[in-house]
């Protein structure tokens, strides 16, 4: 069950429990948001894989009665949930959001990473690995792949000027024989995906290199603590 989906039902069942509460003891919408928040937090802590989901659960009943009892132009929800698919448009196709990497994350990375390779980030962002590597590894051929407009538009301006290779598209239609290195962000859904066609396409001794998340089945060969305060990690695997 993806994340999303995950989200609606906890969010539905909150709701529906909250309404026949609320309506028993005729109490205020204030009281039925309160509810759906406490009960949503639950269930997210239960089945949600990440703790920031915790806070969405939370604070989408109070945001939905506030839209219920705001007047707001229509065009705003349209301009909002455009600028949305722009900015995550992975999540839809997918289920990738915007991770950005950082500092501590991309030292370790590229200490795994051998002169002169060839390396690719699938779910580039904003260009963030590529613009690191251009300025301290630049013996490192670097490609990104991103399919998020505006992520890939601040990525394309942000590397104007160097050496790297900045694509727009789906990470999942990019070949990935000709790298030594495949660094990705993404999330918990697609990782089985990575990993079949890493194993596909991948040449023998090549490194697949995920930040934070896990391949099910599929021990990793070394994992690297970042020490930020997310707890991160870099799960290496040679293929």
């Amino acid at each position: 069950m993806t994340q999303a989906l995950r989200f609606v039902l906890i969010q539905l069942s909150a709701m529906l429990l909250a309404a026949v509460i609320v309506s028993a003891f005729k109490w205020p919408a204030l009281f039925w948001a309160t509810l759906v928040a406490v009960f949503s937090l639950v269930g997210a802590l239960r089945w949600h894989d990440r703790k920031w989901w915790a806070f969405i659960h939370s604070a989408f009943p109070f945001l939905l009665l506030l839209a219920l009892n705001v007047s707001i132009d229509s065009r705003w929800y349209l301009g909002a949930l455009l600028l949305s698919w722009m900015v995550f448009g992975g999540v839809l196709r997918n289920r990738v959001p915007l991770y950005l990497s950082n500092s501590q994350a991309l030292k370790i990375l590229a200490d795994q990473v051998p002169e002169g390779a060839r390396l690719i980030d699938l779910g580039a962002g904003t260009g963030t690995v590529l613009a690191w590597f251009a300025r301290y590894r630049p013996d490192v051929y670097v490609n990104g792949v991103e399919l998020a407009w505006i992520p890939w538009l601040i990525g394309r301006l942000r590397l104007a000027r160097s050496k790297a290779n900045w694509q727009h598209g789906d990470v999942f239609a990019v070949d990935l024989l000709d790298y030594d290195v495949v660094y990705a962000y993404l999330s918990p859904e697609p990782m089985i995906q990575l990993w079949e066609k890493a194993k596909n396409e991948m040449r023998p001794g090549s490194l697949l290199i995920s930040n934070s998340f896990d391949i099910p089945n599929a021990p990793p060969a070394r994992v690297l603590d970042i020490g930020d305060w997310k707890g991160s990690r870099l799960l290496v695997w040679t293929i």
